[in-house]
């Protein structure tokens, strides 16, 4: 296990010469033309990619808060950010980088007036979804659908998701 100190990571935007590593040596590959769209869209204020990083291992985790407007099924009755592809490299979890990304990802939330957070946490991934109860996400229910995405070599993929959609309402404490 990498051991780092908190003060050698830094949450920053994401920028264009960032994309490849978000692919994380291939492993995400298929998602490259997401990551480019939400790169655009950060450009036009539609989303906000986040990356951590340190100075001698590069991007080590990343979320993406994409701002939705009102949607019933949702239950959201005013515009919010869906937080997506929050993830951290393996030999970096349990060090409070994911913690620290979503802090950054309330933050926002409140800079840009926005007050609820959603996000679908697939129901076999146990961890996740204690650590987002852990950080006061509730969940809202299991949904069971089908997304497409287009992958790097321009093929449509449509991936099976069997989620639980889940919500958090961010304050100012002040």
């Amino acid at each position: 296990m990498t051991l780092i100190r908190p003060e050698e990571v830094t949450i920053r935007l994401l920028r264009e010469e960032d994309l490849p590593a978000l692919e994380w040596d291939g492993e995400y590959k298929r998602y490259r033309r997401i990551y480019r769209e939400v790169y655009r869209n950060s450009q036009m204020g539609l989303s906000i990619p986040l990356v951590a990083e340190t100075p001698r291992d590069g991007i080590i985790g990343q979320v993406f808060l994409n701002q939705k407007e009102p949607n019933p099924k949702f239950t959201a009755r005013s515009r919010y950010y869906f937080l997506s592809s929050f993830r951290v490299r393996p030999q970096f979890r349990k060090m409070g980088i994911g913690a620290r990304l979503l802090e950054s990802c309330e933050r926002q939330a409140l800079l840009h007036r926005l007050q609820d957070i959603y996000l679908n946490c697939a129901v076999s991934n146990h961890r996740a979804r204690w650590f987002y109860l852990d950080h006061g996400f509730q969940v809202i229910r299991i949904d069971d659908s089908d997304w497409s995405f287009v992958d790097d070599e321009g093929f449509v993929i449509t991936e099976h998701q069997h989620a639980y959609l889940m919500k958090k309402t961010v304050v100012n404490s002040k």
